[in-house]
């Protein structure tokens, strides 16, 4: 595993590059992806080698018809290239695709990977470093692009996938219910041009004013999901980490004494049944449903809660920045652009990926609606901002992109996401495992339990 391992000094090779060059679980089977095949006619001056890329993509909808714009826009300018996209169901189809692709040469050529699966990827050795590819196309990515991002898909010193969405955790915020729950000779205590960020003492007020509002009624202060990102980003604001080394993890740390206060002023908040919807009740409309439908003060999100909030008529929203616990911190739910390095098109498959995060297809993933561009001026853009649009504060999406680390790097590391996310689960839905008591033993058995799980692989 030492060779896939991130180093810290790509960093500083990226950059040098750049300015070279600008002077779970179950035993069903697998749903089959589906398959579109984008082609624009050859003119009759057309001289270039006709050739074809297979390109993997997954997401919701609206993602997928992103990619597939944007792989459009690439045929229209590379008419003599045909390109088949092949969908699969989520992040974790995707990677056993890539995976097979990249063990078995299967026709994948180019590959949309989450970053949680970037060391499984990394391992196989069949991964095709694209930074000399993307210099050699004239792509500044060293100085123009999320460095976190960078950070995220870098091993072995080699930028190994270029990113391609970085979408930060943010809270929603229906201002109409905020407001309403204000005393009226006090504004709600929420972040504003002069400062930046909140206390978790703070969301915790505004929560709890949301859910008096109609008393027993159905309103709920704020949803938080029990995820992995959640807690790392909330460990991290309280002064620690999931991991002893983020770059190479040998185990949990959830038991240490930040881990652990994060943990439970977050279990605390979520298992108030009057604050917070109980897991079990959130129903097929989940949190952005029940906040759409204004039952919801806050909930914790990304950008591709965006679209449905923005259709919902009447609904007065913003997002702001996660809460402290001592230092305002996020995380960044990441996926790149990969390249096999068995594939008979690698120059034309980097000429995708260089289209894909260039000015057009950034253009095109800012103007989505769901997808937050990797590129430093797109996040800027107006047509990422869209100022004439909800949130009013946009902005929050950059500086949590800023204030976001890579998570850790292990060929298993979903496994272990997997148990932790169980843990909170519980911790969220049931009051009777005592946060002051039993909750430490648990966080110790499942940061040892974790370290067979982290050994590295023969």
């Amino acid at each position: 595993m030492a060779a896939a391992r991130r180093l810290a000094g790509v960093l500083a090779l990226v950059t040098m590059g750049a300015a070279l060059s600008g002077c779970t679980g179950g035993d069903d089977p697998e749903p089959e992806p589906t398959t579109a095949t984008t082609s624009a006619t050859p003119s009759p001056s057309e001289t270039a080698t006709p050739s074809s890329l297979d390109v993997g993509v997954f997401g919701e909808r609206r993602k997928v018809a992103a990619y597939q714009d944007i792989v459009d826009s690439f045929t229209a300018e590379h008419p003599e290239v045909e390109v088949e996209v092949t969908v699969f169901e989520d992040a974790r189809a995707a990677a056993d695709g890539a995976l097979a692709a990249l063990d078995f040469n299967a026709d994948l050529d180019v590959f949309l990977a989450d970053d949680r699966y970037l060391a499984e990827l990394v391992l196989t050795g069949g991964l095709e470093p694209v930074d000399t590819l993307l210099e050699e196309r004239d792509l500044e990515f060293g100085d123009d692009y999320q460095r976190v991002a960078l950070t995220a898909f870098s091993a072995n010193s080699r930028l190994q996938c270029m990113p391609a969405d970085v979408s930060p955790l943010v809270v929603y915020v229906n201002t109409d219910l905020v407001d309403e729950a204000s005393p009226l000779d006090e504004p709600p205590p929420l972040p504003d041009e002069e400062d930046a960020s909140w206390t978790w003492e703070e969301f915790t007020q505004v929560a709890r004013n949301v859910a008096s509002v109609d008393g027993p009624g159905p309103v709920k202060g704020v949803y938080l999901p029990p995820t992995v990102e959640l807690v790392t980003a909330l460990v991290r604001s309280a002064g620690g980490d999931v991991v002893d080394d983020v770059l190479d993890p040998d185990s949990l740390t959830l038991a240490s004494d930040d881990a652990r206060r994060a943990l439970t002023e977050a279990a605390s908040l979520a298992r108030d049944s009057s604050i917070a919807p109980r897991l079990r009740d959130l129903d097929d409309r989940g949190a952005p449903g029940m906040f759409a439908d204004g039952e919801l003060g806050m909930f914790v999100g990304t950008r591709a809660d965006l679209p449905e909030l923005r259709e919902t008529s009447g609904l007065q929203f913003d997002v702001l920045p996660l809460p402290s616990l001592g230092r305002s911190r996020s995380v960044s739910l990441m996926t790149g652009w990969c390249l096999n390095a068995d594939s008979d098109n690698v120059s034309v498959g980097a000429d995708l990926i260089a289209h894909a995060v260039g000015p057009e297809g950034s253009e095109i993933a800012a103007s989505s609606g769901v997808i937050v561009p990797s590129g430093l001026d797109a996040v800027h853009d107006e047509a990422f901002t869209e100022p004439e649009l909800q949130p009013r504060n946009s902005h929050v999406f950059a500086t949590a992109i800023r204030r976001s680390d890579p998570m850790p790097f292990a060929v298993r590391w979903d496994d272990v996401v997997v148990r932790v996310e169980r843990l909170v689960q519980r911790l969220w839905s049931r009051p009777r495992i005592d946060l002051e008591g039993s909750l430490e033993d648990r966080l110790v058995r499942l940061d040892e339990g974790s370290e067979g799980i982290l050994a590295e692989p023969e």
